[in-house]
């Protein structure tokens, strides 16, 4: 694939994470104002815990990214339409029998976790929730699809009309029904989302059925052992989400999951803009695992350098940002807000800087330090979101997710330096240096202000006044660093082609 389409994809991608992040704004901010920081959060951790039961993929959906690229690189399309046919029948069947079955633990489960007068709307809700995320899974096969043939702005398209209709669903819905018209809203979204995809995958794959029928072992089989180590990860991540919500019900209450929740959703959306740009680099390698393996190095380097320089400044950028949000999103200073925000921007920030070597491994289908990295994730947050939560709160309990994506996301860089015998000095480029030193500059001279300058007495002000002197010393810094030209070069050529 040219570096042209590269770059356009990847620029669609961020496009994408944008519009999902303005309506995520939009959405939350009505639905404290509807349904309240309670109702939120118990929305919040059903989805949490529901989720889980999507360990029945076997790890099918990332298999069929990697084995789909693989065979369109071959020239194979025929083939390749029935890897997406294969993995739909495969989850559609496993995961409809493992949430019938999963129904009662899973109330059960909620039930001892949540307040005894919310247990009634858990249980109105929880079988739309169900139905919705069978929807929204076998979307996601067919979302697979697009990205491995390269059609990254398709999938994009796709995911911003339905992220609107999600808001506007919403907003028709839930003035009348409260959560449940919220899921029915989620559920609309995941239904457009299907046959959207659906529609033009088939256009790439003219084998590709409307009614989805095709089930090949062989293709199973080849799938089954790449996807065993995929799946590893899926629940290894999966388990983490519930675990840290279910630690903060614990030692915080229902309100501080809906603020954690918030601060989640939004540091994630900013991280969504460098993840899902450096995603689209995994049909790509599977195509050079193919027929190039020599560039692979090369192109982690380039990868890895400019993540590197971009997440500086926007991590700092979404710290610094966390008290205007606050007055926006929420309508008041927030302190366990902004303290979320801030230590989930740290943690994500270790988590997207191992995103090179992550995305490379999946392409070339080298897990084995990924798995290690999620496992390492797993434990620690566990262990240490009970040990900081008992003794300081919510906030102990997004300490201790900190350190354990900061652990996990190192180890994950670390070994695959080690495996392609890249020098661990690299880690740290030193174009980046001056990058580096000037946002932690920004970052106290903007906190001096905001926290111990009280001249102005409206927070939203001294929030907004914060933030500009923070970028006073970032913007030369980045003006001057020479990846700034060559990233804007590489967009105007890819828009332009």
């Amino acid at each position: 694939m040219k570096a042209n389409r590269l770059t356009r994809n990847a620029v669609m991608a961020v496009a994408q994470t944008i519009v999902s992040g303005i309506t995520l704004f939009l959405l939350y901010r009505y639905l404290l104002k509807t349904i309240g920081p309670e109702q939120l959060g118990i929305w919040s951790i059903a989805l949490a815990i529901a989720s889980a039961s999507r360990i029945s993929e076997m790890g099918l959906t990332g298999s069929a990214v990697k084995y789909t690229a693989k065979y369109v690189a071959r020239g194979e399309k025929g083939k390749a339409s029935e890897v997406i046919q294969t993995t739909v029948v495969t989850i559609g069947v496993f995961l409809a029998l493992v949430l019938a079955a999963g129904y009662l633990p899973i109330t059960l489960l909620i039930s001892k976790l949540i307040p005894e007068q919310n247990i009634s709307n858990i249980q109105t809700i929880l079988p739309y929730i169900l139905i919705s995320m069978w929807i929204g899974t076998i979307a996601n096969v067919f979302i697979s699809g697009l990205d491995a043939c390269q059609l990254i702005t398709l999938r994009a398209l796709v995911s911003m009309s339905t992220t609107v209709l999600f808001l506007v669903l919403t907003l028709i819905f839930v003035p009348q029904y409260g959560l449940t018209g919220l899921v029915w809203a989620q559920t609309g979204q995941n239904v457009l989302m299907l046959f959207a995809s659906l529609l033009l995958l088939r256009r790439e794959l003219p084998s590709l059925p409307f009614l989805i029928y095709k089930w090949r072992l062989p293709l199973f089989r080849e799938m089954f052992r790449y996807g065993v180590n995929f799946q590893l990860i899926n629940i290894l991540v999966m388990l983490v989400d519930p675990t840290t919500k279910m630690l903060m019900t614990k030692f915080g209450g229902l309100s501080t999951v809906a603020y954690y929740e918030m601060a989640n959703r939004m540091v994630s959306q900013f991280r969504s803009l460098l993840v899902s740009a450096n995603q689209v680099i995994v049909p790509h390698i599977a195509n050079l695992h193919e027929n190039a393996p020599e560039e692979i190095t090369k192109i982690y380097l380039d990868s890895y350098r400019a993540i590197f320089f971009l997440s500086l400044p926007l991590y700092t950028g979404v710290i610094a940002i966390a008290p205007l949000a606050s007055e926006l999103w929420i309508g008041g200073y927030e302190q366990s807000f902004v303290i979320y925000v801030g230590l989930l921007s740290i943690a994500y920030c270790f988590n997207t800087l191992s995103g090179p070597a992550y995305f490379n491994n999946l392409g070339t289908g080298s897990l084995q330090w990924n798995i290690w990295g999620h496992v390492v994730m797993a434990f620690f947050n566990a262990a240490l979101g009970y040990l900081f939560g008992r003794s300081l709160g919510g906030e102990g309990v997004a300490l201790g997710y900190l350190l354990a994506l900061i652990i996990g996301s190192s180890l994950i860089i670390a070994g695959y330096h080690y495996e392609s015998h890249i020098p661990l000095i690299n880690m740290v480029p030193n174009e980046s240096r001056n990058v580096f030193a000037a946002c932690c500059l920004g970052l106290i001279v903007g906190g001096v202000l905001f926290y111990f300058l009280k001249f102005e007495e409206k927070a939203i002000v001294r929030a907004g006044f914060g933030l500009a002197i923070c970028f006073i010393p970032i913007v030369p810094s980045l003006w001057n660093h020479p990846l700034s030209k060559q990233i804007g070069h590489q967009i105007t050529a890819s828009m332009n082609s």
